[in-house]
């Protein structure tokens, strides 16, 4: 009664009477406080075209409830039609023309007959668009640094993964997301943790576990969301819903598929103790490979000495005879050219014996000298000049009584 009348004083009523707006806001405050988990059968299904919400009827053998769908809230509903038996979560509404209906925040199939119809129509959808394609799968990197987990909180599947990877691989860094992983409700959560690795958080690898169950148990693994999510994703992704004989559309469009969650963390990082053996094994064989290689080239410097010393005395000779072959081409040659420079030589002579001025005054020419210029004209000299006269065996002093010139033709 207390909250009844904060009600009334908010909306400023001074008696306990109501107009039929106040009415309906009070009941949908009062109704809209818990949400309610209803299980039924769908039937008077309506989606209009161009409209972007759903309507429909749950029902039982006993009654029935109208129910609303905005698809803006769920882009991928569940194959839904009359006759489907459905769970839908969310909140009744007392709608303006005095109808209750249900305003759903989440759908998902009840019952394994329906479960697999819906499993099988989005399967094959899923495939004609190429998600489960091998040409998609990523690659996981051998030796990754950070692995992330997305698990239920305290589960089976959370410490079968943790004590796996801390057992094989020490030293990775473990990023977990905790997550609901059952039901069909699961979904979004499941989906705010594959976003939050590939926006926030890096990681090399990312693993989804859980510890198997039904396949209502396991709806969230096969909706719409969660399998685009994954395909989405830029980490290459691990699914581990550990569910051996049932595979769900997330195994399908992850990298890798693990039947168990302690397979997933196999899958995921390296085993120390084999990285020793082989690093062992390698580093053996390295080592026999170097010894080989040491003693076959030593093999074959021995065998080099030994060729080297047969050839040693044959390889003297020739070099001994291709040297005195080359001394007699020069000696031949130096002395060629000795007697080609003692002919130059010997013309030389000659003619600096026959140009040479002593040998032109023993013919009876002499040199006059005025002073000390050298006369080569009569112009050069008058009357009473004193002049010299070279000969060739002496010099003669003279005096010029006369000058006359003549015509050199």
């Amino acid at each position: 009664m207390e909250k009844q009348l904060d009600f009334w004083e908010q909306e400023g009523i001074e008696e306990l009477e109501l107009t039929v707006s106040q009415y309906n806001h009070y009941v949908n405050r009062l109704v809209s406080v818990r949400p309610v988990l209803v299980v039924g059968e769908v039937s008077n299904f309506k989606k209009i075209p161009g409209r972007n919400f759903i309507y429909f009827d749950i029902k039982d053998d006993q009654a029935v409830a109208k129910c609303f769908l905005g698809l803006w809230r769920i882009p991928f509903p569940p194959p839904i039609k009359n006759g489907t038996k459905i769970k839908i979560f969310g909140f009744p509404v007392l709608q303006k023309n005095g109808s209750f209906v249900i305003e759903a925040k989440d759908i998902s199939i009840a019952g394994e007959g329906a479960l697999l119809r819906a499993y099988q129509e989005l399967k094959e959808k899923l495939e004609k668009e190429g998600l489960f394609s091998e040409e998609k799968k990523k690659s996981l990197p051998r030796f990754p640094q950070k692995v992330g987990l997305i698990a239920g909180k305290d589960s089976s599947a959370y410490f079968d993964v943790i004590s796996e990877l801390k057992e094989r691989w020490p030293m990775i860094e473990i990023v977990f997301f905790p997550s609901r992983v059952q039901g069909a409700m699961a979904k979004n959560g499941i989906v705010k943790a594959i976003r939050y690795f590939n926006q926030k958080q890096a990681v090399d690898v990312l693993i989804i576990a859980r510890g198997g169950g039904s396949a209502e148990d396991l709806q969230a693994f096969d909706s719409e969301e969660v399998v685009r999510e994954i395909a989405a994703s830029r980490i290459p992704t691990i699914s581990a819903i550990g569910h051996e004989d049932h595979w769900t559309l997330s195994d399908f469009v992850a990298d890798k598929r693990a039947k168990t969650p302690t397979k997933a963390a196999q899958i995921a990082v390296p085993d120390k103790r084999e990285i020793e053996e082989e690093l062992s094994y390698f580093l053996e064989r390295a080592l026999l490979l170097v010894k080989y290689r040491v003693e076959n080239y030593f093999s074959k410097i021995e065998e080099l000495e030994r060729r080297c010393q047969r050839n040693l005395t044959e390889k003297i000779r020739q070099e001994l005879k291709e040297a005195e072959n080359k001394f007699f081409y020069f000696k031949q040659q130096l002395k060629n050219n000795l007697e080609s420079k003692k002919i130059e030589l010997e013309y030389l002579e000659k003619n600096i014996k026959l140009f040479n001025p002593k040998e032109i005054l023993r013919l009876g020419y002499a040199f006059l000298e005025k002073g000390s210029r050298q006369i080569t004209s009569f112009r050069q000299v008058q009357r009473d000049d004193k002049i010299k006269a070279m000969l060739y065996d002496g010099k003669l002093e003279m005096k010029v009584i006369d000058s006359k010139g003549h015509l050199v033709k």
